[in-house]
C-alpha cells in the first residue's frame, strides 16, 4: 500500500468513525469501488485535487459500509449521491469532455 493510500484509508476510517484495522480490507475495497464508479459516471480521474470527488469516496464508502445488503435499501443518500455526481460530471473543473 502506498504512503497516499494508507493517508486516505486513515482519513475514511476517521469519518466512519472506524478504529483499529479489522476491516481495513474492505474499507480499501469500498474506496477502489467508489473511485470506479465516480470515473465511470464522470470521467474524472483520480487522483486529483477535487474536495468534491473526496467527499463523494467517502459518501459512497459510508454508505456501502453501513448497508452491506446486497438487494435494496434506498435512502436519502441516493439523491445525494446523485446530485454529487451531477456536480463533478458537469461542473468539476478536472473532468474532461468525451472526444467522440
Amino acid at each position: 500500500m502506498t504512503e497516499a493510500e494508507k493517508i486516505e484509508l486513515e482519513k475514511v476510517k476517521k469519518f466512519l468513525r472506524v478504529d483499529g484495522d479489522l476491516e481495513d480490507d474492505l474499507i480499501l475495497d469500498f474506496i477502489a469501488s467508489a473511485k470506479e464508479h465516480i470515473t465511470g459516471a464522470t470521467g474524472l480521474t483520480f487522483p486529483n485535487n477535487s474536495a468534491r470527488a473526496a467527499m463523494c469516496v467517502k459518501a459512497f464508502v459510508t454508505h456501502w459500509y453501513e448497508n452491506r445488503e446486497i438487494a435494496g435499501t434506498t435512502s436519502n443518500l441516493d439523491g445525494v449521491l446523485t446530485m454529487m455526481i451531477n456536480q463533478l460530471k458537469y461542473v468539476a473543473p478536472e473532468v474532461k469532455a468525451n472526444a467522440e
